[in-house]
């Protein structure tokens, strides 16, 4: 039975990549859970499959060249800051969603290929190039913040209307703990127009320091979807 349905996942299957393929067979439609080395799963009402990891032996590991070593250690660390705010990105890179291809995915590809300088002989994520948001919008002129006693007030320039800015664009701000141990953000705040916004603490830790990023959402009155601008990072706070 198994060998059967390899069979057909084989043959029915449209590829998006050679990481994932799309299941087309009527037999194979809604499944879930694994079969020999593939794993079937659901996205948006959609069957996939894609191939289990294989696990190295410790001899394999010790032969691993360190080039390889050095590219484990960008995806360890990109994976292990995304992580933390996967619930920022669905929203940050929701322009960049096709088929069972998430946000989340399309941030790993970024960070791990844009955001790391060499120390030595290896890689580190630089924080400060990490993208919370693309997208094709233009970005906010002359982005500001400042930390205040209960929170950070952000700033910019109005400068609808060059480009595809609008007035009615709305700020997508984000704070970041430095220690990893929470986050705060507002996905639709103050319009363009308006130049500020504020985004009040609103739980315990104050009184650490937050990396900041500011971008801009824009909604087609159409079909209700937003096109985002690149996020830009403003410090820590």
């Amino acid at each position: 039975m198994i060998q059967l349905l390899l069979s057909l996942i084989t043959f029915r299957c449209k590829s998006n990549s050679k990481h994932m393929a799309r299941i087309t067979s009527s037999i194979l439609e809604g499944l879930s859970g694994t079969i020999g080395e593939l794993v079937i799963y659901q996205v948006d009402g959609k069957t996939y499959s894609r191939k289990k990891p294989g696990k190295q032996s410790k001899a394999t590991k010790a032969k691993t060249s360190p080039a390889k070593r050095k590219s484990q250690s960008v995806i360890i660390q990109t994976q292990a800051f995304l992580k933390n705010i996967a619930h920022i990105l669905r929203f940050g890179y929701q322009n960049h969603i096709d088929g069972a291809r998430r946000a989340y995915h399309e941030a790993v590809s970024y960070t791990s290929t844009n955001c790391f300088k060499e120390e030595g002989k290896s890689k580190v994520l630089d924080i400060s190039l990490v993208k919370v948001s693309r997208g094709s919008l233009m970005g906010p002129q002359d982005p500001k913040a400042i930390r205040v006693a209960d929170g950070v007030e952000f700033s910019w320039t109005d400068n609808s209307e060059q480009g595809s800015a609008r007035f009615s664009d709305q700020a997508f701000v984000v704070l970041y703990n430095t220690s990893g141990q929470g986050s705060e953000w507002v996905f639709l705040g103050s319009f363009r127009s308006i130049g500020e916004h504020k985004l009040p603490f609103t739980n315990s830790n104050s009184d650490a320091q937050w990396h900041a990023w500011i971008a801009f959402s824009q909604e087609n009155p159409w079909t209700k979807k937003r096109t985002l601008s690149d996020s830009v990072y403003l410090g820590i706070m």
